[in-house]
């Protein structure tokens, strides 16, 4: 009795053994437990004596696997099969497959893509004085951005409006008052290059316009992009308009539109925001407009921030104005905000 007991628990622990994933190294050692995933070269295998390691792809001469895994090539196919060995640095397949090139793996067992997701802020800055100076102003803005492995769509919108009181008449002059907004798409060519269509407006009451409208077409390069900093260029083909609350006559052209956006983690919380836009035209030297914008950004908590930004509008032949009084080229803003992440 006692023998067969012996030999039940030898059959077990021989079937167990069996039943696991095993993968063989350049030196000869074999590894048996569980093939959990593959990816950038590398193989995370669960040994029941070593526990999770990581295994280069490279110094694995045999894999075996007893259950089905799912294989991401290269080249973007997907397959669900049980590995049933390496020949001639070729995957052999379960069924009626053909050998999968180990240099055209991609990963074993990736993790489920999650569908794109909107991240982005909302933003709220006012101010009043109340006394020598009576002031009061309101900002608010938003921003949002969408990114798939194939695009990335970018939308914002800002509005700004400010009174002063006129202490001898008793009347609230406006000192600001402008809306505007952006939407852009970008379609990534390679990892570094992409497509882009960007259209913007904006309506300014004091800087007399109606409406500034830029639209067009063009290309990005990103130089750089890791953990802690991303920095893009861009260079197109945009057609600009500008039509006036006054008489004066409205202005429209074709323009180059070259920008970059630098952003850089200072650290976990606090981050620097810095871009730049220009639109000069192809068709007259000094019609040129631009806007470089500054900007801190800091989390308060989870998803609550505040904001500190420097904001430059720079219009080489403004509006001539009601009267010929011609107005400045460079409008600055400086905002103080607060808002929420999403």
């Amino acid at each position: 009795m006692q023998l067969l007991r012996t030999a039940a628990a030898l059959a077990a622990a021989a079937s167990f053994a069996l039943a696991q994933d095993r993968i063989t190294l350049a030196n000869g050692d074999v590894l048996t437990g569980a093939i959990k995933t593959m990816a950038d070269g590398k193989v995370t295998f669960s040994s029941p004596s070593l526990g999770d390691v990581t295994v280069p792809l490279a110094n694995i001469t045999d894999m075996a696997t007893q259950g089905q895994v799912e294989l991401l090539t290269l080249t973007g196919e997907t397959y669900k099969r049980r590995i049933a060995g390496i020949e001639d640095r070729r995957l052999k397949l379960e069924g009626d497959l053909p050998a999968l090139a180990i240099d055209n793996l991609g990963k074993i067992n990736p993790p489920p893509t999650l569908p794109p997701q909107w991240i982005g802020t909302a933003k709220l800055g006012a101010i009043y004085a109340d006394g020598n100076t009576e002031r009061r102003a309101v900002n608010a803005s938003f921003e949002a951005s969408r990114r798939s492995e194939i695009d990335r769509l970018t939308f914002d919108a800002s509005w700004d409006y400010g009174q002063d009181k006129n202490q001898a008449t008793g009347e609230w002059n406006l000192t600001q008052r402008r809306t505007g907004g952006g939407l852009k798409y970008d379609y990534f060519l390679s990892k570094r290059w992409y497509g882009l269509a960007n259209a913007r407006v904006l309506g300014d009451t004091l800087a007399d316009l109606r409406l500034r409208f830029t639209g067009g077409l063009g290309v990005g390069y990103t130089v750089i992009e890791n953990a802690d900093t991303t920095l893009v260029t861009e260079a197109g083909l945009s057609y600009f308009n500008e039509n006036y609350r006054s008489d004066n006559p409205s202005q429209d052209y074709m323009a180059a539109r070259v920008a970059y956006r630098l952003t850089h983690n200072f650290s976990a919380t606090t981050k620097l925001i810095h871009g730049v836009e220009a639109f000069p035209s192809l068709e007259n030297a000094d019609d040129i407009y631009l806007q470089v914008k500054t900007e801190v950004v800091t989390s308060l908590t989870d998803n609550m921030i505040a904001s500190l930004a420097h904001i430059m509008d720079y219009d080489n032949t403004p509006s001539p104005g009601v009267g010929g009084n011609r107005l400045e080229r460079a409008d600055h803003r400086v905002l103080l905000t607060v808002g929420w992440s999403f």
